[in-house]
């Protein structure tokens, strides 16, 4: 296992100083899954995102490919950056652990909402920047999250550390082997 991969190219998804982040707000808060896919980006490619809100670059890209949400847009936006990745619905702490052996974060999809013993909500992406045998390491541009009650607590969530337990019971919703997750190759 090992520690969190440093990486400098975080960014928030949700700026109120900036008058177009308020304006749409609404689709600010389905943001989180481009914003995890451009610091996996930022990540493999330093410098290709420029700025501090080079989340606002990859997702104007993403526009091209298809919504938001949609899996099989943000595949094909990464690639038209020349990174290989594959999304999975069947992910598991193992995967994580084999892809941060090798260096790459992964953007992860969890139950964000509701109490940690019945999750809830559409889900959010956030990145795995590190893992240890109790805990995943994460930024999550939506800011630091309550995996017990299911609530946001804002703030930067810049290496935060999330249980194993908790974050698994969030993401492993339907057992070992069904994480959703952006998979890259180096």
């Amino acid at each position: 296992m090992s520690g969190p991969i440093s990486a400098s190219d975080y960014v928030e998804h949700f700026d109120p100083e900036l008058p177009h982040h308020r304006v749409w707000l609404l689709v600010v808060l389905e943001m989180c899954f481009s914003s995890s896919c451009a610091m996996l980006l930022a990540f493999l490619k330093p410098g290709v995102l420029t700025g501090t809100n080079g989340d606002d670059q990859y997702l104007a890209r993403v526009g091209q490919f298809g919504d938001t949400t949609d899996a099989a847009a943000q595949i094909r936006t990464l690639a038209s950056y020349g990174v290989k990745a594959r999304f999975s619905n069947q992910a598991s702490f193992q995967t994580l652990e084999q892809q941060i052996a090798v260096g790459i974060p992964v953007p992860c999809d969890y139950l964000h909402r509701g109490p940690v013993s019945s999750p809830a909500g559409g889900g959010h992406w956030l990145i795995v920047v590190g893992i240890n045998a109790t805990h995943v390491i994460v930024h999550d541009p939506l800011g630091e999250a309550d995996l017990v009650n299911g609530t946001t607590l804002g703030g930067s969530a810049r290496f935060c550390r999330y249980s194993r337990a908790n974050f698994g019971r969030r993401w492993l919703v339907e057992g070992d082997g069904s994480g959703w997750a952006v998979q890259a190759e180096a």
